[in-house]
């Protein structure tokens, strides 16, 4: 009889056995496990947006419209997308533009546009821009556009233009 009653006290105890072991195996991959790290894009676009448009009317009468925008500021990099906006001129003739640097002219960052004719009326024929652009301008420097009547034309109504795009965070 003692050996009946020592079977039935080892199982229990074996039974004991195999579930410690099953949870202490279950337990080391759960404890060896990170949690997923808060990633961040700081250079998203939608994260750091930028638009600005300015006009110029002093131009009326002369051949060439021109604006400078606001300077990029420390740790920033900007990356214009898209540039819009108008020219009036007086006999209709399609201008010439650019968006350049302030640093290099027309050298850095610069991309011609195109005008669409829209209506005449007491300014003028006006030109609509509206064109996809990619260009980078860095800390310190101020985007310049500048549109210009061609063939002996003028600038009769004046200008206005806007850019728009994003700034990235400079390392």
């Amino acid at each position: 009889m003692k050996t009946k009653s020592m079977a039935y006290q080892t199982v229990p105890a074996a039974v004991a056995l195999a579930v410690a072991a099953v949870g202490a195996l279950s337990a080391l991959p759960a404890a060896a496990q990170t949690r997923a790290a808060l990633v961040q894009s700081v250079d998203e676009p939608g994260r750091n947006p930028y638009q600005e448009t300015l006009s110029d009317l002093a131009c009326r009468g002369t051949t060439v419209c021109s604006v400078n925008f606001a300077t990029v500021p420390a740790g920033k990099r900007l990356v214009v997308t898209h540039i819009s906006g108008y020219i009036d001129t007086a006999a209709g003739t399609p201008p010439n533009g650019f968006l350049s640097s302030s640093f290099g002219g027309s050298a850095y960052a610069t991309v011609p546009f195109t005008g669409v004719r829209g209506p005449n009326g007491n300014l003028g024929t006006r030109y609509f821009i509206n064109n996809e652009v990619l260009a980078y301008f860095g800390v310190g420097e101020s985007p310049r556009a500048t549109m210009q009547a061609l063939g002996g034309d003028t600038a009769s109504g004046g200008a206005l233009v806007m850019i728009s795009g994003y700034f990235v965070n400079v390392p």
